[in-house]
């Protein structure tokens, strides 16, 4: 393993440690109070605390596999790209991820790539370039970025992304999300491992600052996704009703070796409204709320932070989502790298149906 690997991972321990001991002090803080006002705070913060622990393992794990990756030369279909080369590219498409599962997830599925950076004075933002092939013989080059957890962190991250890369058409947000489960609609039953992306309704921000959800729960009205990506989830899903799924043949190379959870059946695509919040549901009455007001099928924290940053500069975005789990206290991480890996086949393959832009 690399030096700074090594020190990086050594530097995560240490932080993944210092948030198990918080968690275990609120957890004792936990059984001294009786007033619910108290346990709901204390449960808050060992939530917080659990969600911190995942982002840093997962970071943890993903240090590790890019660095077994680049030592054993597996990044699929790589080539090595002089810089004067790399500067030259001006990618149309980019796509931003919340967690390092899910960015090695996208990795496995372009072709190409080629890492850039460029400085700054919190320090260097550091992308991905990748091709992906298209249909008609051309090809869609990405610049693919890590982002925070939360809409906030999204929207400046997607802000910092067009600045960096002006030539931009659309920003996809791939990754894992909560589902939302319709039981008595067997059509519009959402399972775990399935793919929810959003549709022309877009992304729903939702306040849970409150018990229960209220006449006032939106924050603005939702901004619609790109017309053309839409366009073209659509085709997909014709071609999806007369057999063709072409992202099939893309989820085991971007499950990164992994066994795929899904031993029965393929995943599901579905076009819905997602809901977006800042925080992480974990109530199924909430969700169900959601459901029943808004129709969504996903819910998850940096899509309206995209959708409020594509729309300030006037471009296209797009969410895709692979379903981790339904919203409950059931919450784990069994899933997560199935539906990383799903949603980023499914990326694959919208992107190759999309005619490439003309030089």
């Amino acid at each position: 393993m690399s030096v700074g690997n090594q020190e990086q991972i050594k530097k995560l321990e240490q932080i993944k440690k210092n948030w198990q001991n918080r968690r275990l002090f609120y957890k004792n803080e936990l059984v001294k109070f009786d007033d619910t006002g108290k346990k709901f705070e204390l449960q808050q913060e060992i939530t917080n605390c659990d969600d911190k622990i995942e982002e840093i393992t997962q970071e943890i794990e993903y240090l590790k596999k890019d660095n077994e990756s680049k030592n054993n030369q597996l990044d699929n279909q790589a080539s090595t790209l002089s810089m004067s080369e790399c500067s030259e590219r001006k990618p149309n498409i980019g796509i931003i991820t919340a967690l390092p599962q899910e960015y090695a997830a996208v990795k496995q599925i372009l072709e190409n790539t080629q890492e850039k950076s460029f400085p700054g004075k919190g320090g260097s933002r550091r992308y991905l370039l990748g091709d992906v092939p298209t249909n008609d013989e051309g090809k869609h080059t990405v610049a693919l970025c890590l982002a925070a957890k939360g809409n906030n962190r999204a929207a400046i991250r997607a802000s910092v992304l067009l600045e960096h890369f002006p030539n931009l058409e659309s920003i996809i947000m791939v990754g894992i999300a909560g589902g939302i489960p319709y039981p008595e609609k067997p059509n519009e039953h959402v399972r775990l491992g399935d793919i929810v992306i959003s549709n022309d309704r877009g992304v729903i921000q939702y306040d849970f600052g409150k018990e229960t959800i209220t006449e006032n729960i939106n924050r603005h009205p939702p901004r619609p996704p790109s017309a053309s990506l839409i366009e073209g989830v659509r085709l997909l899903k014709v071609d999806e009703i007369t057999g063709d799924k072409p992202w099939l043949k893309f989820i085991e190379q971007a499950l990164l070796g992994e066994d795929p959870k899904r031993k029965n059946g393929e995943p599901r695509v579905f076009l819905s409204p997602i809901a977006s919040a800042n925080i992480v549901l974990q109530n199924p009455i909430k969700r169900d709320q959601l459901r029943d007001k808004f129709g969504v099928k996903a819910v998850e924290m940096e899509g309206s932070g995209i959708a409020d940053a594509t729309w300030n500069y006037e471009i296209g975005y797009l969410v895709v989502r692979g379903i981790c789990d339904y919203c409950d206290s059931n919450k784990n991480d069994d899933w997560h790298s199935y539906a990383a890996a799903v949603a980023a086949a499914y990326t694959r393959a919208l992107l190759e149906s999309i005619p490439a832009p003309k030089l």
